[in-house]
C-alpha cells in the first residue's frame, strides 16, 4: 500500500514547482464600472501532515483540503503583488469560468483571513506565523457544487485592507463545512481575484 507520504508527493509533484519562481501574475490595466480584478496570486501550499516534513513549495493551483481523520491537510496562501499605491476598497473572491479545470470532493467551504505580509524566505506553516493576526480581516467561500453548474460564475467573499501586496491564507473550514477538498487550476478569468476601485 502507499504511504501518506509517498502519495502527497507525487501529488505535489502533480500540481506544485517546487522553489521555482511562481508563474507571471496578470495583471488587468482594465477599470471597468469603475474596478480593476487582479487574477493569478502567486501560490504557496502551506502542509499539515503527520508523516510529511515541513517543505516549502509554489504552485499554479488552487487546492485546499482537509482530511481530517488521516490527519493530512493543506492550506494555502495567496499573494497578489505590485498593487496599485493608491489602490482603494479592495475586495477578494473568485471566479469560475465556463471552460475550466475545477472539482471539489465533499465540502468545498474554504475559510479566508489577510495575512500582514510574508516572509523573506521559505513559505512554511512555522515561517507564517508571525503574520497571522486574531483580528485579521477574513470571511469564507464556499465552492461547494460549483464545479457542476454551467457557464461562469462570479462569487464575492468580502472585503479586505488594501497595500502594496496583499496577502490572503485559505484553510479548509472544518467547523461549519468538514472534511474535503477544492483543486481549481488558476486562468484569467477563472480562480482567486482581487478588485480595487479605480
Amino acid at each position: 500500500m502507499l504511504s501518506l507520504s509517498r502519495a502527497v508527493l507525487g501529488f505535489t509533484a502533480l500540481s506544485t514547482v517546487g522553489l521555482a519562481a511562481p508563474i507571471q501574475q496578470r495583471q488587468s490595466s482594465d477599470c471597468v464600472d469603475g474596478v480593476t480584478r487582479i487574477y493569478t496570486p502567486d501560490l504557496f501550499n502551506i502542509y499539515y501532515y503527520n508523516d510529511v516534513p515541513e517543505f516549502p513549495s509554489i504552485s499554479t493551483v488552487i487546492n485546499v483540503m482537509n482530511g481530517s481523520t488521516s490527519g493530512s491537510a493543506q492550506h494555502q496562501v495567496a499573494r497578489f503583488a505590485n498593487l496599485s499605491v493608491n489602490a482603494e476598497s479592495c475586495t477578494f473572491g473568485w471566479s469560475q469560468a465556463a471552460d475550466r479545470s475545477f472539482s471539489v470532493y465533499d465540502n468545498g467551504l474554504v475559510r479566508f483571513s489577510q495575512l500582514t505580509g510574508l516572509p523573506a524566505g521559505n513559505v512554511t506553516a512555522s515561517t507564517i506565523e508571525p503574520f497571522q493576526s486574531e483580528d485579521a480581516k477574513g470571511g469564507s467561500v464556499d465552492f461547494t457544487f460549483w464545479p457542476e453548474s454551467v457557464g461562469p460564475e462570479d462569487h464575492v467573499g468580502g472585503s479586505v485592507d488594501c497595500g502594496a501586496e496583499v496577502v490572503i491564507l485559505l484553510t479548509k473550514d472544518m467547523v461549519s463545512g468538514g472534511p474535503g477538498s477544492v483543486t481549481m487550476e488558476q486562468t484569467q478569468g477563472n480562480g482567486l481575484w482581487l478588485e480595487h476601485a479605480c
